[in-house]
């Protein structure tokens, strides 16, 4: 890990610009690493930042919601000067089976894409993150970092945290329908099983991924039935919880390259 991170900073230093907006030392974990990187001046009275993770070969991280094991990244901003809303995005993850459950991961390398507004553009910025997080191979570890960022309306771009946030920007899901990929229902079957129908056109490859309300302990959608475009998936509501503070249902289905996310109300009697 040490060598792959030198090669990376000797890398970005030879190839970009040596006027750079902020951007952290790595933190180094057991598996990995992780840093903040920011984009540069604002955009759409927004600044766009990153946590960046890199993992070592084998190695896996979570998606928003880490599925029958392992532990999601949990990001909390401890310290903030002016920043008025902080917007953390999640790029479409895979499917992880070894052998005893299923996860949703990201391999190699990721970027959780920030978008921070802060109340008053013309004036600078500073955000301080908690990240704590479970990284995986033939054992998991926590990992956990504390990181900063000063952020200039006037900070010069930076071509490599540009295009590394871009890169998985383009990754996040859009809202439905799009692309050929459509949510078209869904539904309880009134027993123990929420029915998710979907529209995905053409013969691609398609899967469905969902984090419940904060608090659930779901499984993953299991695939069911195809008739032409019509792709059925059922989810298990065990585990399934909801609050005062949050009832939603987050599905996100992806195809050929392309993700769509729905955001699902769930009623009282789908909660077990």
């Amino acid at each position: 890990m040490r060598t792959l991170l030198h090669a990376l900073a000797i890398f970005a230093v030879c190839a970009f610009s040596p006027a750079r907006a902020a951007m952290t030392e790595w933190v180094e974990v057991h598996g990995g690493a992780v840093r903040l990187i920011s984009s540069g001046p604002l955009d759409d009275g927004r600044y766009l930042a990153g946590l960046e993770f890199l993992m070592e070969p084998g190695w896996h991280t979570y998606w928003r919601y880490a599925g029958e094991a392992g532990i999601p990244p949990q990001i909390s901003m401890t310290a903030s000067e002016n920043v008025a809303e902080l917007d953390i995005l999640y790029p479409v993850p895979e499917r992880y089976h070894d052998g005893f459950t299923e996860s949703i991961v990201y391999h190699d390398g990721v970027v959780l894409p920030f978008r921070i507004t802060p109340n008053e553009a013309e004036k600078s910025a500073r955000m301080e993150i908690e990240v704590f997080f479970g990284i995986c191979k033939d054992i998991c570890v926590p990992g956990d970092a504390v990181l900063s960022l000063d952020f200039q309306p006037d900070d010069s771009k930076d071509a490599l945290a540009s295009r590394l946030i871009e890169r998985d920007l383009a990754a996040v899901p859009k809202a439905q329908p799009g692309n050929g990929l459509e949510i078209s229902s869904v539904t309880f079957d009134g027993s123990k099983f929420i029915i998710v129908e979907t529209k995905v056109s053409g013969e691609a490859e398609a899967d469905l991924f969902a984090a419940g309300p904060e608090g659930s302990y779901i499984g993953l959608p299991k695939f069911v039935e195809q008739a032409g475009d019509k792709r059925v998936w059922r989810l298990s509501t065990k585990g399934l919880k909801t609050s005062q503070y949050d009832d939603t249902l987050r599905l996100v289905l992806t195809s050929g390259g392309h993700a769509i996310e729905h955001l699902e109300a769930v009623p009282a009697d789908w909660v077990q």
